[in-house]
């Protein structure tokens, strides 16, 4: 096949896009089995695949035109998505939305990231989301389950997260276990009482139709018609991560999301979505989307505080 090009006249564009030492195509190559160089300015591409580099690539200049950031997940995901459909329209995935019109709400996406999250969520079984607080990860988890809940596409939402101060047996809070995991779901709760409202999350709570599942209890159980949100993932262990994702059942989904640079476990114990991040990474169904600063989507201050920890983080 012919040797195919595209120039990219803006440095700084050509530079978010071919990454510190080429470092995005090197990833591009290793994806779509073509070969790729550069000369600082043209973008060469050739293989049986060129005509989905060349899509892919016109999609990073306009990812990077309007100021986004490309990293090696959104390479990934675009890719993905091209070769799937050649014809998928960018335009589209940005004004990809949650309907919830029971409770007459509409989540748009406040980032590119958000709206490949949310196309991720509609076309995977297992969904894994990653990056700082504040980038939505949580409560778009929420609010497409709330969705696909009301819309009875599902009979169930699930919620669970690791109890990484307590260990598994929950042994030393008062109440039975609903009450003694109730605290760390707070996070999940907020979210469906701001998406929906105290009134709806308390119908639902009583129909059984939210139901609160601690890893230590899900031993031997499988969910179906479900959907299962695993909140700070990045505090199960390699154990309990693998339990989980093995959990899954027939027209279920599994949603996993996590801070991977808050890990609160103890010294020297694993993070199990960390491992599986990596175990899993190539297995198709399996979605990763990763966040970062540039996400964040809270208070104006949150992304420069998550910046200024990262840039201390690095000098230590």
């Amino acid at each position: 096949m012919g040797e195919n090009s595209l120039t990219v006249d803006d440095p700084k564009i050509f530079l978010n896009i071919s990454g510190i030492n080429d470092k995005n195509l090197r990833y591009i190559e290793s994806i779509s089995g073509s070969s790729i160089s550069s000369n600082g300015k043209e973008i060469y591409f050739e293989g049986n695949n060129s005509y989905i580099i060349r899509e892919l690539i016109n999609n990073l200049v306009l990812i990077a035109s309007n100021g986004g950031n490309i990293y090696k997940n959104l390479i990934n995901i675009l890719y993905t998505e091209l070769e799937r459909d050649i014809n998928v329209n960018l335009k589209n995935i940005l004004n990809s939305k949650i309907d919830i019109p029971k409770a007459k709400k509409i989540f748009s996406p406040k980032s590119l990231t958000q709206a490949l999250y949310i196309e991720e969520l509609h076309n995977n079984d297992i969904i894994f989301s990653y990056g700082p607080a504040g980038t939505g990860k949580t409560f778009l988890a929420v609010a497409y389950s709330i969705s696909e809940l009301l819309n009875k596409n599902v009979k169930k939402i699930v919620l669970t997260r690791p109890v990484v101060e307590a260990g598994e047996s929950l042994g030393f809070l008062p109440g039975d276990f609903i009450q003694k995991i109730n605290p760390y779901l707070l996070p999940l709760f907020d979210s469906i009482v701001n998406i929906t409202s105290t009134e709806m999350y308390q119908k639902l709570s009583e129909q059984n139709l939210i139901e609160i599942a601690p890893i230590a209890y899900m031993r031997g159980r499988t969910f179906e018609n479900s959907i299962v949100i695993l909140d700070e993932g990045q505090n199960t262990t390699y154990t309990q991560m693998k339990l989980f994702l093995t959990r899954l059942g027939d027209g279920a989904k599994l949603i996993i999301t996590g801070d991977i640079t808050q890990i609160d476990l103890p010294k020297n114990t694993k993070s199990g979505m960390i491992e599986a991040l990596n175990i899993l990474k190539n297995i198709e169904g399996i979605s990763i989307v990763q966040f970062n600063e540039n996400d964040v989507v809270r208070h104006p201050l949150v992304k420069k505080i998550i910046n200024a920890y990262n840039r201390y983080e690095k000098e230590i």
